[in-house]
C-alpha cells in the first residue's frame, strides 16, 4: 500500500527533526562547556577555529567573556566588541581551514591555560598558503561554564623558499665582519652562505633575495643584509632582529673554495 504524504506534513516533519537536532547540538555544547578542562577546551577551540572561515559570530560569541583580549600575530591588543565587531566570512576568492595541534592544558581549577598550534591551509585565489600559528589562550569558569579571557598568538617562523643567486655575488659576501670587537664570519659552502661566530660552527643562510638572507631553521627569521659602498664592493652587514639593526663593518675578505675539476 502506498501512502502518500502532504507537503505540510513532510515540511512539519523536516521542522522537527530540525528542532531535534539544535536541541541535541545546544545540549552537547553545553555539556562541552561545563565539562574538564583537558577535554573541554581543545574541543571548544577547535569550535572557534572552524567558525573562522565561514564568520560564524555566534559561535565566539558565545564562548568569549565580556572581559576578554586578545594581542594577535601583528602586536595589536583587541578587545571582544573589537574583535567581533570586524568578524565576518573570508573574502570571496579566499577560503581555508585551520586544524587544532598539539594541545596541552594546564587546569587550575577556577581558570585553564591551554597552549596549541593552528595549522592553517588558506587558498588566496589560485595559490595555496600554509602557516603555523601558535597561540596561549586562558580561560575561567563564568557561572560555571568556560569562558575565554585572554589569547596571545604569534606566527611560527618557517623557512621561506631559496632565491636564486649568483655564485659571484655570494663570494663577494664572503669575509670577516666586525661587531664591536667580535668577529663574524661568512663563508660560501656548496654554493650556499653560512655565517657565524669565527671560530664557532657556523649555520646555513638561505637566500630571499640577491642581498638579503635568512637563517636556515632559525625562529625568529632573523634577516642578514650585505650593504655596498661608493666602490661597488661590500663593506657592511646588517643583522636585522626584531627590527633592529646590528652594524657589521667588514674587515677581511676570505676566498672561496675552488671546486675540483
Amino acid at each position: 500500500m502506498r501512502v502518500q504524504i502532504s507537503r505540510a506534513a513532510l515540511a512539519g516533519l523536516l521542522l522537527a527533526a530540525a528542532a531535534v537536532s539544535h536541541r541535541a547540538h545546544a545540549a552537547g555544547d553545553a555539556g562541552l562547556e561545563r565539562g574538564a578542562a583537558a577535554t573541554a577546551l581543545p574541543a571548544i577551540t577547535q569550535k572557534l577555529c572552524d567558525a573562522v572561515a565561514p564568520g560564524d559570530k555566534a559561535v565566539w560569541e558565545r564562548y568569549l567573556s565580556p572581559r576578554f583580549v586578545q594581542i594577535d600575530e601583528s602586536g595589536a591588543h583587541l578587545e571582544r566588541a573589537k574583535l567581533m565587531e570586524d568578524f565576518g566570512p573570508l573574502p570571496a576568492g579566499l577560503s581555508g581551514s585551520i586544524a587544532v595541534r598539539n594541545a596541552q592544558v594546564s587546569d587550575f581549577g577556577a581558570f585553564a591555560v591551554i597552549r596549541y598550534d593552528m595549522d592553517e591551509h588558506e587558498q588566496y585565489f589560485d595559490q595555496a598558503l600554509h602557516v603555523i600559528y601558535r597561540s596561549t589562550d586562558t580561560w575561567r569558569r563564568e557561572s560555571g561554564k568556560w569562558r575565554m579571557v585572554a589569547s596571545q598568538v604569534m606566527v611560527v617562523a618557517q623557512d621561506p623558499p631559496p632565491s636564486p643567486v649568483d655564485a659571484a655575488l655570494l663570494a663577494d659576501y664572503a669575509g670577516l665582519y666586525d661587531l664591536s670587537g667580535r668577529k663574524q664570519r661568512v663563508e660560501v659552502r656548496g654554493g650556499q652562505l653560512f655565517e657565524g661566530r669565527d671560530g664557532r660552527e657556523l649555520k646555513p643562510l638561505i637566500a630571499v633575495g640577491d642581498n638579503v638572507f635568512v637563517g636556515q631553521g632559525d625562529p625568529l627569521a632573523i634577516q642578514y643584509i650585505f650593504l655596498l659602498g661608493a666602490d661597488g664592493k661590500v663593506q657592511r652587514l646588517l643583522e636585522r632582529r626584531k627590527f633592529a639593526d646590528l652594524q657589521m663593518t667588514r674587515i677581511a675578505d676570505i676566498a672561496s673554495p675552488v671546486a675540483a675539476p
